[in-house]
């Protein structure tokens, strides 16, 4: 079976992702203010590499988590199939959402370290901020390389339909 299920549905799960991505912006908007914007110097381009690169890697591996996925029991009760599928998507939208917030983070501390004023946040936020609205929305593309993993021994997960 499954493992790290969760009881959700996927009207929840969008909410949860449309709320993450939209107190994420709002967090680092409000921070990014609080530290004087564009006012202070633009910090050296190794920073402007080093936060890039550590987006680029949180989308690298939020993409990957999908894989992670067991396949279900296609012996197991077709709705019990289907509630567990839910529940393993809401597990990796959680680990994508880690992944893809841990290089904010990182733009955060160096902001609040560094003399550079807001140019941290500004510099990973926005990258950030897409490559976590890509990983973490249940789109299509998302919901499918899941249900793919669970259905890979036979069973009916119709993680697909449950989103439709």
């Amino acid at each position: 079976m499954a493992q790290n299920e969760y009881d959700a549905t996927p009207r929840e799960l969008r909410n949860f992702a449309l709320l993450q991505i939209v107190l994420t912006a709002a967090f680092l908007a409000a921070l990014f203010w609080m530290l004087g914007g564009t006012d202070a110097d633009r910090p050296h381009w190794a920073v402007w590499v080093g936060l890039l690169v550590a987006v680029a890697v949180g989308g690298v591996l939020a993409d990957r988590v999908w894989l992670s996925a067991a396949p279900l029991d296609p012996a197991t009760d077709p709705e019990e199939n289907r509630s567990a599928a839910v529940g393993v998507y809401a597990a990796q939208t959680v680990r994508k959402l880690i992944l893809c917030e841990a290089p904010l983070l990182l733009a955060v501390l160096v902001a609040f370290v560094t003399d550079s004023g807001g140019w941290p946040i500004a510099i990973a936020g926005l990258p950030g901020l897409i490559v976590m609205a890509f990983e973490v929305w249940p789109s299509l593309r998302n919901v499918s390389m899941t249900a793919t993993m669970l259905d890979a021994n036979g069973a009916e997960s119709d993680l697909i339909d449950s989103f439709v």
